[in-house]
Order: structure tokens, then sequence, then C-alpha cells
């Protein structure tokens, strides 16, 4: 069974950011083995591509994770927590479904993904300030820069989702 943040020893403010650090590499590197696949599953050629556009920055917070892992003197440990591997298996399992109209698969694959950054977007939040008042300065930037790419990315689900869920009301609409 995964360790999750509540199983860590919590005795400083250092051992939750190792702790959180943890399940943040987890699920990076649980999305990296993912993020192609539902890449693939996309019907939208611009849907396929933001995911794999994605698929390449979150190699570069993984690279990111290690230098912060570094700094504070720590090695990351994969600690999944049930939250971003359930979200992720959720995704794939929609991604896999080839019986659900492609509009809509491409709306369920965007609600689940933006699920996903949003619990990152609270998670580098958190560890970018704790790795602030702890005094890892070079480790707060490189954190801030990788918040500031998943709610790029966020906002780019957004943008999409605005669109692209106009398909799948098509259907909808030529059913009545």
């Amino acid at each position: 069974m995964a360790t999750t943040i509540a199983t860590h020893p919590m005795n400083s403010l250092r051992d939750l950011l190792v702790a959180q650090l943890n399940e943040l590499y987890a699920a990076e590197v649980h999305s990296e083995s993912v993020m192609a696949k539902i890449a693939d599953a996309a019907a939208s050629a611009k849907l396929s591509e933001t995911l794999r556009n994605h698929l390449t920055e979150t190699k570069g917070h993984i690279a990111r994770l290690d230098r912060v892992f570094g700094e504070i003197g720590s090695k990351p440990k994969k600690t999944e927590t049930h939250g971003s591997k359930g979200i992720l298996e959720d995704c794939t399992a929609i991604a896999s479904k080839s019986k659900i109209e492609p509009h809509v698969r491409d709306a369920a694959i965007i609600a689940v993904m933006q699920r996903l950054e949003h619990d990152e977007i609270a998670s580098y939040g958190c560890v970018r300030t704790w790795a602030n008042l702890l005094g890892y300065q070079t480790a707060a930037a490189e954190l801030m820069k990788t918040l500031t790419e998943e709610r790029r990315f966020d906002e780019g689900l957004s943008r999409l989702a605005e669109t692209l869920n106009k398909g799948a009301l098509e259907p909808m609409a030529a059913a009545r």
C-alpha cells in the first residue's frame, strides 16, 4: 500500500515539505507515464497537442523536483496518493472507452485533467510557500516556475473547453 502525507512523520514544517514533494514527484512521474495515451485518445488535434506539450513540461517538472530535493538535502521517493492516482486512473479509463462519442470523451478528458491540475496547483502553491519560509529560496523559485506552468496549462484547458464542449452538445441536439 502506498504511503501518504498522513503516514509520514510530521515533526516539522520541513518534514511536511518533504512529504508533499514526494507526493508531487509521484504524481508527476505517473502523469508522464499516461499522458501520451490520453493525448492519443483525444479526438481534437488541438487537445492532443496541448496534452503532448504538457507532457514535455511534466518532464521538466520532474527535473525541477529533482533539483529541489537536492537543495533541501533529500532524495525523492514516489509516495503516490489515492487522490492523484485515482484521478489519473479515471482519465486513463475515459481515454480507453471506445464506445463514447469523441467530443464527449474530449470534454471528459479536459474535466479530469483539470481536476488533476487543480490538485497540483494547490500542492505546488503550498510547497513553494513552505520552501520560502524554510529559507530554500532557489527551491521556492523552481517550484514557482512549475506552479506558473500548471496554472497556464489549466487556463489553456479552460479555453479549449469553451469551444470543444460545444461539439459534445451536437449529438444531443441531433437526438432531439
